[in-house]
């Protein structure tokens, strides 16, 4: 078998942040779910992870929720979310671009919420709203965490050309070039991932050129450090 370019990592930092930096390859970054940080906070984030570590960058959830009063974004907080392509939404989304670049990473991960149903309306306005906006060469992973049918989800995935997020444990592998797996903390009932499902997920990741697994376990690290040396071992 051939063997992928695969990143392992985790979804934020679990433990301090240096445990993790010298653990892992990657790192899902949740700030942005609120808003984007600053230029200068990202520079410095960037310069103390050091040279080798990657990220990925969620998406504000703005895009598609409505802001509370005291969430501090330009206009008004009416003109924001229902992946609206608003003058406000799309500042929104380029103000994340903006930090992703200077953390340099690959993918920004979408999250929509278990209201984001695959009604019609739904599927059009995140489809006209992906198209209005611009990814600066970077790669739209997505989640959908309503009551999305796996083979629907993956078929409107591909219709906008992004990544479909995926658990393997839990999902019908895909194949591809790019795979994006997300392991999140119901994968396992408070312990660690066993080496069965650590296995399920390197054979898994055999089905794509390169991908991208992370997680939000209870013993996220722990899981991450386990995968790499069953990556290490099966290929």
């Amino acid at each position: 078998m051939t063997k992928p370019e695969i990143r392992v990592g985790t979804i934020g930092y679990p433990v301090k942040k240096q445990l993790v930096r010298k653990s892992v390859d990657v790192v899902e970054l949740t700030e942005a779910q609120s808003a984007p940080p600053n230029a200068s906070t990202a520079r410095r984030w960037r310069k103390e992870a050091g040279p080798t570590l990657a990220f990925a960058v969620q998406l504000p959830r703005y895009l598609y929720e409505t802001p509370p009063d005291k969430v501090p974004f330009d206009g008004s907080p009416e003109a924001y979310g229902q992946f609206r392509t608003t003058r406000e939404n799309l500042a929104l989304f380029d103000k994340t671009l903006k930090f992703a670049q200077v953390m340099e990473a690959e993918e920004m991960v979408l999250l929509t919420p278990q209201e984001f149903t695959p009604t019609p309306a739904n599927r059009r306005a995140l489809a006209d709203f992906l198209q209005a906006a611009k990814l600066g060469g970077r790669r739209l992973v997505w989640e959908p965490r309503g009551p999305w049918e796996h083979d629907q989800a993956a078929g409107f995935a591909n219709e906008m050309g992004v990544v479909l997020a995926v658990d393997p444990l839990r999902d019908q592998p895909l194949s591809g070039t790019v795979g994006y797996f997300r392991l999140g903390p119901f994968a396992v009932m408070g312990s660690r991932v066993g080496m069965y499902d650590l296995e399920r997920l390197a054979e898994a990741a055999g089905s794509f050129e390169r991908v991208t697994c992370v997680f939000a376990t209870p013993h996220a690290l722990d899981d991450a450090r386990n995968l790499k040396q069953v990556i290490s071992d099966y290929f």
